[in-house]
């Protein structure tokens, strides 16, 4: 019989790729990790990993268990909570991961909701970017992950390269609109949208390596090649960058909701693709009272972005918000809404 033990060891040996920092993390000495690997190995009657240079690769065997591993593990935990959370319905741990405009937006609101309304409850929350949020939901680093997709208006999402099916659970929260933050005085200002052919002659500032090929694509369908100046590593630096006259940039709601300069001009960028911004998690852990907790914390906090209550401050002489969070998707599954 397989045992949670060795299929956490695997999971962490995937990630990882070595047998000596995978034994580190789990308190294990590597002849111990060696064992309880081949003991496995000796169980389902094929090699699980194999060296490749200095790293440990799964198998295909190895990788089709991990998938399973996943699974159960994610099931265990639940259970665990579940079973925990008779000594107080409205206790239990709670880790989340999400991206960082949306922990300083969804995140902060509904972690002070979740404090007000259920003290007891008790959340530990990172950062990280959409794939490795999901990848640490999978292995049980966590246990939800707010990420986004990103979509054409059609829907469909748009990407370098198609996600592998997932198994996790996905729970829509809102649709997050783009805008290009422009310097004050910058010609586009005085329209009340942006088309990107608008902005052929300027040079702009990218959030981030990853949004290259994006940015690449709209310029092409709009004919031209775009001239990149900067990366910055957060919406913050690009603010202040494009205050100064460096460049212009495209910059999410959520992360104009976060902060916002004021040597900036924001409008509506159309044509580009949109943020579905959702939760995704193991479907058996939202039978965990403190997860459905935070899962209807953070729904709630999704509703009020949508009404303002976490907006950011519209531009100077602007007569609507330019900033607007777009529209909520859906809301909990929790409460039985599609």
């Amino acid at each position: 019989m397989l045992e949670t033990q060795q299929l956490r060891l695997l999971q962490v040996i995937a990630a990882s790729g070595s047998y000596t920092a995978a034994g580190r993390e789990l308190g294990l000495t590597q002849p111990a990790v060696t064992y309880q690997m081949r003991a496995l190995e000796r169980q389902v009657g094929t090699a699980l990993t194999v060296r490749r240079g200095r790293e440990m690769k799964l198998t295909a065997a190895g990788g089709a268990l991990l998938q399973h591993a996943d699974s159960v593990l994610a099931a265990v935990r639940a259970a665990e909570e579940d079973l925990g959370s008779f000594a107080g319905r409205d206790a239990g741990a709670v880790r989340i991961v999400a991206f960082p405009s949306a922990s300083a937006t969804l995140i902060a609101d509904a972690l002070g909701s979740l404090r007000a309304t259920s003290p007891d409850v008790e959340v530990t929350q990172l950062e990280d970017e959409p794939e490795p949020a999901r990848a640490a939901v999978r292995r049980g680093d966590a246990d939800i992950a707010v990420t986004y997709r990103f979509l054409f208006a059609s829907g469909r999402p748009i990407g370098p390269r198609a996600e592998a099916p997932s198994k996790l659970l996905q729970i829509p929260l809102l649709t997050d609109r783009s805008y290009v933050a422009l310097p004050v005085g910058h010609a586009a200002a005085a329209e009340a949208e942006v088309t990107v052919d608008m902005l052929q002659k300027d040079t702009w500032l990218l959030a981030s390596e990853r949004f290259r090929w994006l940015l690449a694509a709209a310029a092409d369908a709009a004919g031209f090649a775009p001239s990149i100046t900067a990366v910055a590593d957060n919406f913050v630096s690009m603010q202040a960058l494009v205050a100064r006259g460096l460049g212009v940039a495209v910059i999410p709601g959520l992360a104009l909701a976060a902060h916002r300069h004021t040597g900036v001009v924001t409008r509506p960028l159309v044509g580009w693709p949109v943020r579905s911004v959702s939760i995704e998690l193991w479907p058996d852990l939202l039978k965990v009272p403190s997860i459905g907790l935070a899962v209807a914390a953070l729904s709630g906090a999704a509703l009020r972005s949508r009404a303002g209550d976490v907006g950011h401050a519209r531009d100077a002489g602007d007569a609507g918000d330019a900033g607007d969070v777009g529209d909520v998707a859906a809301v909990s599954a929790v409460e039985g809404r599609p």
